[in-house]
This record gives structure tokens, C-alpha cells and sequence, in this order.
């Protein structure tokens, strides 16, 4: 498994937080930090045996990825299933929906496949961020401005017509395992890979056909970045009776999920059955 180098600028309650996490994972290694008070840099490398950094320059060129939890200026609700909803700077100028770990299990099972999700939104501006953290790979999408995998790889849905032909990742709890039987009797193979995000990041970039959830209880901030990452790509994301999925401030929905490539949406709703739960 591909090590990946981590570096974490602001060593506050996040930046705290986030050291945590990445001390949790068998393939990050914590490199430095950076803090504007020196002695909080210091205490924090010592606690995660890293580097202590003055520069941000340096730190950059020594990782793979970096955390930034500094004051931006802004203010941000946020919603996470590790600290609830809570309030960061003044004013509530976006509202972030961060899942700092999606793929937990994986994660501490050395299974190579978990992530981290943020959407961020406001009237104006709707942002998804996925980032695979066994593999170092990272999806993004704008509203009105496609989804990616890197500067220059935008992502598309796939063309896939034929429902026998179809691979999809799906999650169901009793009593709605007939209805996952019901699937797998019409399309070609289902998956259950154990990352919401990164499932659905599956889907806009084509690998899969669809994504179905049929727990009848939707984590938001598991798939408000996936949502915008498959309708940025040309997909189609709704419930089980076909209505758009509203992307709110509680952290947990009685509703059922359907995310396609839209070209076979109608019959995976019929299939299902058509109750949004």
C-alpha cells in the first residue's frame, strides 16, 4: 500500500483533530506541522514524532498532502459525524459537510479503500472534495463546472444502455434485501465496498454504473459530496420515488438513494420499487 506523507498547518482544536485521524491510518505518516505560536508546533510534533516547521514552503515540498486549519476570514457551519454541528469563525458565510473518514472499517482492517468527503455550499457556490487516502487520489466538482480527477481529467458517467451489462455498488439492511435481490437478478455484478464517497466517486468517473443505498437511514455527510460529484459528471442522483435529494443541516435522513449514469434511472426505480421511504 502506497505510504502517503501528510503535513498539517494550524495546530488548533482541527488541526488537532486531524492529526489524530491520520495517526489512525496504517498508511499516512505525519511529516511536519506548522503553527504561528512555535511552542504549540513543538508540543504537536512531539506528541505525533514530526517535524515542527516555521515555513509553509518547506512543509509542502515534503508531502503528499497537507491539512489547513488556519482562520480564513470566513465564517463555516459545519456538520460531522465525529463532532456534531458546530460553528468555526464568525458569521456563517458556507456550510461544510466534512466526513474526515469515510471508510472506517476498511481503514483499521487495512482494507484499501476509505476517504475523506467535504461539500462545502452557499447560494452561490456548491464544492465536493474526495480524496482517496489509500491510493493518494483526488475527485473534485464545482456546480455548473464539471467533475474531475485532476486538472485535466474531467470525469463522465458512463454510456452503459443495458441494465444486464450493469455494475453497481449497493447497501441494504432487512427488510429490504429482497430488493437488492431483485437488482442483482437484472444487472451484471453488485459490489459493496465499504466508502460511500469514494463509491459514488465510482460513478461519476464511470467505473460504475450506479450507486444504491437502501438503509433507509442516509448519513448526509457521506454523500453530499458524492451527489454533486455524479450530477457534475452527467449522472443522476435522487430517492427512491425520484425526487431530488436535499442536502440540509441534519446529520441523518430516513430516505433511500439512487445514483446513476441516468441512463437507466427509471428502471432501477421500478425495480426498487418506487418508495422514498
Amino acid at each position: 500500500m502506497k505510504e502517503i506523507r501528510i503535513g498539517v498547518v494550524g495546530i488548533g482544536h482541527l488541526g488537532n483533530y486531524h492529526l489524530q485521524k491520520y495517526r489512525g491510518l496504517s498508511n499516512c505518516r505525519i511529516v511536519g506541522v506548522v503553527d504561528i505560536k512555535e511552542e504549540r508546533a513543538r508540543k504537536a510534533a512531539e506528541m505525533y514524532d514530526c517535524l515542527a516547521m516555521s515555513d509553509n514552503r518547506k512543509l509542502l515540498s515534503s508531502v503528499d498532502a497537507v491539512s489547513i486549519a488556519v482562520p480564513t476570514g470566513l465564517g463555516f457551519s459545519v456538520l460531522s459525524e465525529e463532532i456534531g454541528s458546530v460553528e468555526i469563525g464568525e458569521g456563517s458565510d458556507y456550510f461544510l459537510h466534512l466526513d474526515p473518514l469515510d471508510g472506517t472499517f476498511n481503514a483499521i482492517a487495512g482494507i484499501p479503500f476509505y476517504s475523506v468527503s467535504i461539500y462545502i455550499s452557499r447560494d452561490d457556490c456548491r464544492f465536493a472534495y474526495i480524496f482517496d487516502l489509500a491510493h493518494g487520489c483526488s475527485y473534485f466538482a464545482e456546480a455548473g463546472r464539471g467533475a474531475y480527477a485532476g486538472p485535466e481529467s474531467r470525469l463522465f458517467v458512463s454510456q452503459n444502455t443495458d441494465l444486464k451489462d450493469f455494475s453497481i455498488s449497493a447497501y441494504t439492511l432487512r427488510p429490504n434485501t429482497a430488493r437488492i435481490a431483485g437488482i442483482g437478478d437484472r444487472v451484471r455484478r453488485i459490489r459493496t465496498l465499504g466508502s460511500t464517497s469514494l463509491e459514488m466517486a465510482l460513478v461519476a468517473s464511470g467505473k460504475l454504473d450506479a450507486f444504491v443505498d437502501l438503509r433507509g437511514m442516509m448519513r448526509v455527510v457521506d454523500v453530499a459530496a458524492g451527489k454533486l460529484m455524479i450530477e457534475e459528471a452527467g449522472g443522476l442522483v435522487t430517492d427512491a420515488g425520484g425526487d431530488e435529494l436535499q442536502m440540509g443541516a441534519s446529520m441523518w435522513q430516513k430516505k433511500y438513494l439512487i445514483g446513476s449514469n441516468g441512463l437507466k434511472h427509471e428502471e432501477l426505480l421500478g425495480i426498487i420499487g418506487g418508495d422514498s421511504h
